[in-house]
């Protein structure tokens, strides 16, 4: 059937609602693989992946690289248990870009109006969360895992652990996309991929929200309304 890079991301969506996974970052902690690559993976970012990283994801849904590459396996035998409601799980969503994000400190929120109508067009992504927005980032301190004028899809329901990406908003309006790495005594510390940029600490009496980061979006994803 030969390989496609689409292919590949129906059927490791497909896997993951067989096994009840509900999203990316669960899958990558349940096979051990690192969330920003399993990320760019599944969002199509990597076009030839490594053999290494598709044998670990095989192995963990028990079957072969190659069935994993090339079979249609929405079409096996093993959809036909499944519910349409299942199989719909792949499809993607329309998520509302509401604003702007800096990537260093000092970040700055470009207030566009949510919800639906009043703010910069669409992000073509697959998401579960009812709450999901993108913001469009500016900036260079979380290169080379997200560019300038990239968007960042946000899942304001889904709970973030240490490792994983955030967006912090601050209650006077700075917004930041970093590392989150831990929660104590009352502060936060996240930290940029980039290491020409300190750690930062805040007081939780600082924030305003931290919300999970569900993925990067290229431009190209975008839809206007």
């Amino acid at each position: 059937m030969g390989f496609s890079t689409e292919k590949l991301i129906a059927n490791i969506n497909f896997l993951m609602t067989q096994r009840g996974i509900s999203n990316i970052t669960e899958l990558a902690r349940q096979i051990r693989i690192a969330q920003p690559t399993m990320h760019r993976l599944v969002s199509g970012e990597v076009k030839e992946p490594k053999y290494a990283l598709l044998k670990q994801i095989a192995d963990f849904f028990k079957l072969s690289v190659q069935d994993l590459m090339e079979k249609d396996l929405t079409k096996t035998s093993l959809n036909e248990a499944e519910s349409p409601t299942n199989a719909g799980t792949v499809s993607f969503t329309e998520v509302p870009i509401v604003g702007g994000a800096q990537l260093g400190n000092g970040g700055h929120w470009s207030n566009l109006q949510y919800p639906v109508g009043y703010g910069d067009g669409f992000i073509n992504w697959p998401t579960r969360d009812p709450d999901a927005y993108a913001l469009r980032c500016t900036g260079d301190s979380m290169k080379p895992r997200i560019k300038d004028g990239e968007y960042v899809v946000i899942e304001p329901n889904y709970h973030y652990l240490p490792g994983d990406e955030v967006l912090v908003v601050t209650k006077d309006e700075r917004v930041m996309v970093k590392t989150f790495l831990y929660e104590r005594d009352g502060e936060v510390m996240v930290m940029s991929v980039n290491e020409e940029h300190l750690p930062i600490r805040f007081s939780l009496s600082e924030i305003q929200s931290i919300h999970y980061v569900a993925g990067i979006a290229k431009p190209s994803l975008r839809v206007e309304y």
